[in-house]
């Protein structure tokens, strides 16, 4: 009302001009491949609006989808390697439409009563929390990373780093695409020569990230990832995804065997 009263218009004059009754879907198809047909976003799956995801979910398909495609056209992984998309990705997409449906039936409060407790009692839990509320993205589905290993299916850290006098995200200064990461040394020592061979055909590249390492770990970001997963060394797929991590640098071999093994 007052910001009504603020634009010149009083409450009692205020005309609703237009309005449509909008009704959301929360679906997935059930396949989202048939040979060498492949569907991505709402052609895959329906998303509430309430937490802004739909597009965020075709995003990710597409980044999920096109590394894939990209190796498979190459002939550098089998064609089996495509059903891992709907298995890595339909959980993830489920997860989001649970939790946008929850948000709905939050937001959605028709009576007025009922909307002033959830009012109240939102607004007393944003005063007792000491800092806003991060919920991490569900890990992707079974499909190509090392299940096993911590972190893996997650998204990895996207934090500051500086290399060469140039400091900025890790993907705008280092690059993108199949990458083995480590605070504790170079992974690339790790591998031997056919495993070196083979990764640099994927386009895949080592880097040393830390307080003094080549890549400096800007903002602590990559420090406290690897603590908080006890690895010394992680494989982040080309859509940002962690294939696997490791306690050690010298697993790094181990994690390209794994990967050439899933291709």
């Amino acid at each position: 009302m007052d910001a009504a009263r603020d634009c010149g218009i009083e409450p009692g004059n205020a005309k609703l001009e237009r309005h449509a009754v909008y009704t959301f879907g929360a679906r997935w198809a059930d396949r989202w491949r048939d040979g060498r047909a492949l569907i991505a976003g709402d052609a895959a799956h329906q998303m509430p609006p309430f937490a802004g995801q739909g597009m965020c979910a075709g995003l990710r398909d597409a980044a999920n989808l096109a590394w894939k495609l990209d190796l498979v056209l190459r002939g550098a992984a089998r064609e089996a390697l495509l059903d891992t998309y709907m298995s890595e990705r339909a959980p993830h997409v489920a997860a989001m439409i649970e939790m946008s449906v929850s948000l709905g039936r939050i937001i959605c409060v028709a009576d007025r009563d009922e909307a002033a407790v959830r009012d109240r009692r939102m607004i007393a839990e944003a005063r007792e929390r000491s800092a806003p509320v991060s919920v991490p993205l569900p890990p992707l589905g079974p499909g190509c990373t090392a299940h096993d290993t911590p972190g893996a299916g997650a998204l990895f850290v996207q934090d500051a780093v500086r290399a060469r006098g140039v400091t900025g995200r890790f993907d705008d200064v280092i690059g993108r695409g199949f990458a083995l990461v480590s605070p504790v040394g170079d992974p690339a020592t790790a591998l031997d020569a056919d495993s070196a061979r083979w990764f640099a055909s994927l386009c895949g590249f080592a880097a040393h990230v830390g307080a003094n390492a080549p890549i400096a770990d800007v903002c602590g970001g990559y420090a406290r990832w690897f603590a908080d997963h006890h690895a010394a060394v992680a494989l982040v797929r080309p859509d940002f995804a962690v294939f696997g991590s490791a306690p050690s640098l010298d697993g790094a071999g181990a994690l390209v065997a794994e990967l050439r093994g899933r291709l």
